[in-house]
């Protein structure tokens, strides 16, 4: 009897300290996407002129956006400075709140927008900040870091 006790008091410690390891997610935007052009459709080629097809090429990644709901919707947040988990940061947004019907997104930009990959942001989360740093080439590298812990505003 006492070997189940202890056994289920084992479980339910490894259990616990696997929440409290949870409470952080980081979401890595590719540094780099390919894509395959199409001939682009215009309405109008001025008389003269013509069309170039394009071959595959690269996107770099040009910035990361947090957005409220769903990013076809538009809502995108404007980052502010601010404290979480007692660190000052400067790209900070709070997610998943009550207002945020359709959870919150991470969004990484390639070519100024040209395409967006989004991700939804696991919904324990309640606020996040933007990691920017260069690789070797010096092309940028974004991550986003998120907490369980409110965001505090810096004072």
């Amino acid at each position: 009897m006492r070997g189940k006790i202890f056994s289920i008091s084992l479980v339910a410690m490894v259990w616990f300290a696997a929440i409290s390891i949870a409470n952080a997610d980081e979401i890595d935007c590719p540094a780099r996407i390919n894509i395959k052009s199409d001939h682009p459709e215009l309405e109008n080629i001025p008389e003269g002129w013509q069309v170039s097809d394009k071959k595959d090429r690269h996107l770099l990644l040009s910035g990361i956006g947090v957005y409220s709901d769903e990013p076809v919707k538009l809502f995108q947040l404007k980052p502010e400075i601010g404290i979480i988990d007692g660190q000052k940061h400067d790209l900070t947004w709070q997610v998943n709140s009550v207002y945020d019907k359709g959870g919150s997104y991470v969004s990484c930009s390639y070519n100024h927008n040209e395409v967006q990959l989004v991700k939804k942001i696991d919904s324990s989360m309640k606020s996040c900040w933007a990691d920017y740093s260069n690789d070797k080439n010096q092309a940028i590298k974004a991550k986003l870091i998120c907490s369980a812990s409110e965001l505090k505003e810096v004072e």
